[in-house]
């Protein structure tokens, strides 16, 4: 009798002792169920990013790639690509953005822009290896992104650059 009472505790305990067991990481080991590794990256801080590469230029390479700027918008940020200098002025007058990517060759005519645009977004340069007057580019205007960085170098740079604008941005109340 007693070995009856005891095996129908164990069976009555078995579904409750079940679910204990299975840990909280364990849902991400089931088929189906986790977090695509492509989707497990998303920006703290969304960014309105413009890239700026001319046809025909270096930055065919890496901004103007079609997956590079898939993953920008898969980790949230908002992205337009400009290939004209009459357009990008004009955007930039126009439409706010945080971020502008652009080629370093291209440094001299995308910091005036910058400069004189009403949201005032922060120029990223990237650094090609084709790059004419690197060093003298590279002295005068800050540059730590290359062409060769993978897609995440790039998010992480644009996320502390966003981090630091909105820690400086005035508190609304």
């Amino acid at each position: 009798m007693r070995k009856l009472i005891v095996l129908m505790l164990m069976m009555a305990a078995a579904p409750v002792a079940w679910r204990v067991t299975e840990a909280c990481g364990d849902k991400f080991l089931l088929v189906g169920r986790g977090v695509r590794f492509q989707r497990a990256y998303a920006a703290v801080h969304p960014a309105n990013i413009l890239i700026y590469a001319r046809p025909g230029t270096s930055a065919d390479a890496a901004i103007r790639d079609a997956q590079f700027q898939r993953s920008l918008r898969q980790a949230g940020h908002a992205v337009s690509a400009i290939e004209d200098a009459t357009l990008l002025t004009h955007a930039l007058r126009s439409s706010s953005f945080d971020i502008v990517l652009a080629d370093l060759a291209e440094a001299p005519t995308i910091d005036g822009l910058v400069a004189s645009a009403p949201s005032h977004p922060k120029p990223l340069y990237v650094e090609y290896p084709s790059a004419a007057n690197k060093k003298e580019l590279k002295s005068q205007f800050l540059c730590d992104l290359k062409a060769s960085d993978r897609a995440t170098r790039f998010l992480d740079r644009i996320d502390a650059e966003m981090k630091t604008r909105t820690s400086h941005a005035p508190q609304k109340k």
